[in-house]
């Protein structure tokens, strides 16, 4: 055994060692790797489950994300920053609904003053962005369908603010961290992981030393990781279950969230062929009382007898007594399409039906009750009957995208595809840095260089829309400054005569348009929306053909694109591995003082 210790039973013993001066591919792989899953499974901090969500739903949600985050790491990013934003704005928006009143409105009961214990924190808006608070109806008298439990969104959240403060669950940041699956010191070895790594690609080209194209592709999945951490730190990781309201005094108020929401939509059929509107409940919904006086006796919801209404039949032209609430015949709720496909193979013909069923509610008791809150819920908080989705509450996993219609959280419809770009581009043009490596045939290079600058193709699009823009500013102006200009012009030629007893006149001009603008101006000057307008007067089918086909030359172009820059992708993953065997002798030389670092590999 003492053999086995000191196998030449010699004395001769080294007081410190030097880490070696080369690597082995093992060693490379392995450290790739491990770098690569521990970024990719530690940074996704996914939203609350369902109410209806498996173990199964939620393990595959998972794993789409890390399939997601390893093909697109910067779509994460945008994510991150998307909610970050999101939880800014609802802090602000906490932060003056939880200000100290000095007094409270005068027989105000249902408002009076309150106090809380703990501040409200960017971990409590992430909280709440994420699903953390849902409202259970908890009544005898069913006003939700099934009594389903109803998840907050963003929009809700800040609805609560506005309306009901003091019904805002008053917990602390740290119970709230109690909740999250992760701390912030699993959080921090990710990040030092992370940050070894890069640091250990830039001290590789400090030294002039080789890069392999994994080593470049977890560089870039490092990178990104660092970014979303920062952007998430604050957020809880891998929260099941939310914290569940159940006051009474929210009934009002969650009756007019639900029919606001998809949640009151109409369900999705069993046959796939049809498709049926899935306008919320409120969309279909016109209010004949909207202007008339809070105060009227038709549109109070005491002023009814609701015990003695049986199940009630709305339409177009018959309203729900007490509520003024009617059928909107236009709306897409009782639009029906079917697909129809007749043949098979190459022959195949597929059209579809469009069917327009009766605008009418049947209303059931449940129903009634829900209308009823929420008409109540509109007279109390002085809310208007939306006329789209509001997003307020979901039964179903709270998106991670926060794509909320028509919400002031969500990104405008310009920037968020520049954004993304942006990121897009900074991803793909790592990638272009390794123009002149070695790869194991032309052919590859070729290859590698091609999906190299389709990824990085984003950035060209962003600088062609500020020219664009550009462009059409400079436009307006000119066009603005012309017609000043030839304006001035033509009143100074027009001989002038002195009214009566009035002002100087132009000729061919009155005291109301004393410049003559609109007649001197308008053959020379007519806008491009005048003759946009005229043509589509002049022949309305063929702009509709027309927009018809660029909307499908769109479609078919960004689907193209889209495929395109997923094959480019894979390649590039693809060809990162497949060269870790065709490096030269100069990448398996190791650095100098990045192996002293703490690291795992």
């Amino acid at each position: 055994m003492a053999g086995s210790f000191n196998v030449n039973g010699s004395n001769n013993t080294v007081i410190w060692a030097a880490e070696p001066v080369t690597r082995g591919t093992f060693t490379l792989l392995s450290t790739c790797i491990i770098t690569l899953s521990l970024c990719v499974w530690s940074s996704i901090h996914l939203n609350l489950p369902g109410n209806d969500q498996n173990w199964f739903g939620k393990f595959f949600r998972r794993l789409a994300w890390i399939a997601g985050a390893l093909v697109a790491p910067e779509y994460l990013i945008l994510t991150a920053w998307t909610q970050r934003r999101t939880a800014q704005q609802l802090s602000k928006e906490a932060e003056e609904a939880f200000k100290p009143k000095q007094q409270a409105a005068a027989g105000d009961t249902e408002r009076q003053l309150f106090s809380r214990q703990h501040r409200w924190t960017m971990t409590h808006s992430f909280w709440a962005i994420m699903g953390g608070i849902s409202v259970d109806p908890n009544s005898s008298e069913q006003f939700i369908p099934n009594s389903q439990r109803s998840t907050l969104t963003a929009n809700g959240v800040s609805l609560l603010f506005k309306h009901e403060p003091q019904m805002v669950p008053d917990i602390s940041e740290e119970e709230v961290k109690d909740k999250s699956k992760g701390s912030s010191f699993t959080k921090l070895i990710a990040c030092i992981q992370a940050a070894w790594f890069c640091l250990s690609c830039v001290a590789r080209l400090s030294q002039r030393l080789p890069i392999s194209m994994l080593e470049l592709n977890t560089f870039a999945h490092a990178l990104c990781t660092l970014i979303v951490y920062v952007l998430w730190w604050r957020k809880p990781l891998d929260i099941e279950q939310p914290l569940v309201l159940r006051e009474d005094h929210l009934r009002p108020l969650l009756a007019y969230m639900w029919m606001a929401s998809k949640t009151s939509c109409i369900p999705k059929l069993e046959n796939r062929n049809m498709t049926v509107g899935r306008d919320p409940e409120f969309e279909a919904i016109i209010d004949e009382n909207a202007e008339q006086k809070a105060s009227s006796s038709s549109s109070s919801t005491g002023a009814f007898d609701w015990t003695s209404l049986p199940p009630f039949t709305v339409t177009t032209s018959q309203a729900l007594p007490g509520t003024g609430f009617k059928v909107n015949g236009q709306s897409t709720r009782w639009v029906v399409r079917i697909t129809h496909d007749d043949g098979k193979g190459e022959f195949t013909k597929v059209w579809t039906e469009v069917h327009q069923n009766p605008a009418v509610f049947n209303l059931t008791g449940c129903d009634l009750r829900r209308w009823k809150l929420a008409k109540k819920a509109m007279e109390k908080y002085q809310l208007h009957k939306p006329g789209e989705n509001l997003n307020l509450v979901t039964i179903k996993t709270v998106p991670e995208s926060m794509d909320y219609p028509n919400s002031p959280y969500e990104w405008s419809s310009t920037w968020q595809p520049l954004g993304l770009s942006v990121v897009v581009a900074g991803y793909g043009g790592l990638h272009a840095l390794t123009w002149n490596a070695q790869f194991p045939s032309h052919n590859e290079m070729i290859l590698w260089r091609v999906s190299a600058l389709l990824i990085a193709s984003p950035a060209l699009l962003i600088v062609v829309l500020l020219l664009l823009m550009l462009l059409c500013y400079a436009a307006v102006v000119a066009r603005s400054s012309f017609r000043s200009c030839y304006l001035r012009l033509a009143s100074a030629r027009k001989p002038q005569r002195t009214a009566p007893n009035g002002p100087v006149i132009t000729e061919g001009t009155s005291p109301e348009s004393p410049t003559g603008a609109k007649e001197n101006a308008e053959p020379i000057l007519r806008s491009f929306e005048d003759i946009v307008q005229k043509g589509v007067a002049k022949a309305p089918s063929t702009m509709w053909i027309l927009g018809l086909f660029g909307k499908f030359a769109l479609g078919l172009a960004v689907g193209s694109f889209i495929t395109v820059y997923f094959l480019a992708r894979s390649y590039l993953i693809y060809e990162s591995v497949r060269t870790v065997f065709f490096l030269p002798p100069e990448a398996y030389i190791a650095t100098r003082w990045t192996q002293y670092l703490p690291h795992v590999t």
